[in-house]
């Protein structure tokens, strides 16, 4: 597995004892976290108080087998992302599979080697989905809400903490008028004032005229609106 300090933590759903020590030596040799499950009733229990990462689920199972497991967790809006074994290879079954939930399947007998590149391409997948949402764009620049980093065309440009703390929360309330009062209040200051020396030093960084700007606009008697 790829190195990293997070370790992916799968769950296997499978009535069969053969298959699921199988899979966890396999997935536990391959770096990841594996928890066992083996029904869909035990594995419900689990993901009551579990976050799991990815879950390989067997279609055939008693009590409730692999499809209606798949329903029933969406239905509960937990979209932890979820790879069918079956052991059925017709295209009518993988249809069924895909279209109730399942995100990926892989037909029984099946190589391990096979199951670990489709649960990395996922967890890839995921991960990717993640590390976009906290990049936010706007005009010629990229800001992550997470670390507070601003680049204009790969180029870093040096925010200090108050700065961040501005454009994050401009970014939470884009397109929208906000009070220098409320800037304050964010920032826990008193003075309104300051609030226009701190936009005036943003602006030097990210408009192209501050006399005109386009990006953090005042509001006359207003406040300031951040457009994009």
């Amino acid at each position: 597995m790829d190195s990293n300090p997070y370790i992916a933590h799968i769950l296997v759903i499978d009535d069969d004892d053969r298959i699921r020590t199988l899979l966890k030596k396999f997935l536990k040799k391959e770096g990841f976290l594996v928890s066992l499950a083996e029904n869909a009733l035990k594995a419900q229990e689990l993901i009551q108080y579990i976050s799991f990462d990815l879950i390989v689920v067997d279609k055939m199972m008693p009590i409730k087998n692999g499809l209606d497991f798949i329903k029933d967790i969406r239905n509960q809006y937990i979209d932890t992302p979820i790879i069918m074994l079956t052991a059925v290879n017709d295209i009518e079954s993988k249809i069924d599979v895909l279209s109730n939930g399942a995100d990926d399947y892989l037909s029984k007998p099946f190589e391990p080697k096979e199951l670990l590149l489709r649960i990395k391409n996922i967890l890839k997948r995921i991960n990717q989905k993640n590390t976009d949402k906290k990049i936010f764009h706007f005009s010629n620049y990229q800001y992550n809400i997470d670390n507070g980093i601003l680049k204009k065309q790969n180029e870093i440009i040096k925010l200090t903490d108050v700065e961040q703390k501005i454009i994050s929360f401009f970014i939470s309330n884009k397109n929208q008028i906000i009070s220098r009062e409320d800037i304050a209040k964010f920032l826990n200051i008193n003075d309104e004032r300051g609030v226009d020396v701190i936009i005036t030093r943003i602006r030097k960084k990210i408009e192209n005229d501050i006399k005109t700007p386009e990006i953090i606009l005042t509001i006359r008697n207003k406040g300031y609106k951040f457009v994009v």
